[in-house]
């Protein structure tokens, strides 16, 4: 991933405005029955209701994202869509998408995605800048895909 500081800045701005998430009691009682099930309890419930601040470094997870970020300037943001302490790719995960908690922090993201849109659109001078880090992190260094060239392993299944 090639890191747009004036990107993730902007989106940080805009994720503070559009604030943390806040269970109902219904989601409260969910989430403390979940919980329970949780191998990491160290982020307390209530967290969610605070956004974070700004992580200076990449994400560690398998992505895209990183083959677009040195073709664009990107940034990526995070929402609270699971319970504190939940694990991607788990079952509480999956259990807390259909509910409030999930819907909550999707809204949160959209707005945050729509309204640094938003800014874009409307100041010149953001994409300009973004666009100027882009340039210098990137250098002189090419994309190139690492899958440029080859062909899909069809034949896989063959002894």
């Amino acid at each position: 991933m090639l890191p747009n500081e004036h990107l993730a800045a902007l989106e940080q701005r805009n994720l503070e405005a559009a604030g943390g998430v806040v269970y109902s009691p219904e989601e409260q009682a969910f989430a403390e029955r979940l919980r329970g099930s949780l191998a990491d309890t160290s982020a307390p419930l209530g967290s969610q209701e605070k956004v974070k601040p700004l992580e200076a470094e990449a994400g560690k997870a398998s992505t895209d994202l990183g083959d677009v970020s040195w073709t664009v300037p990107t940034a990526e943001l995070s929402a609270a869509t699971w319970v504190p302490g939940t694990p991607a790719h788990s079952w509480q995960a999956v259990a807390c998408g259909g509910t409030g908690i999930g819907t909550k922090g999707m809204m949160v993201a959209a707005r945050a995605l729509a309204s640094s849109a938003a800014d874009l659109f409307s100041d010149p001078s953001l994409v300009a800048a973004a666009r100027a880090e882009f340039e210098a992190r990137r250098g002189s260094r090419p994309y190139a895909s690492r899958l440029a060239g080859r062909k899909p392993p069809l034949d896989y299944r063959k002894n």
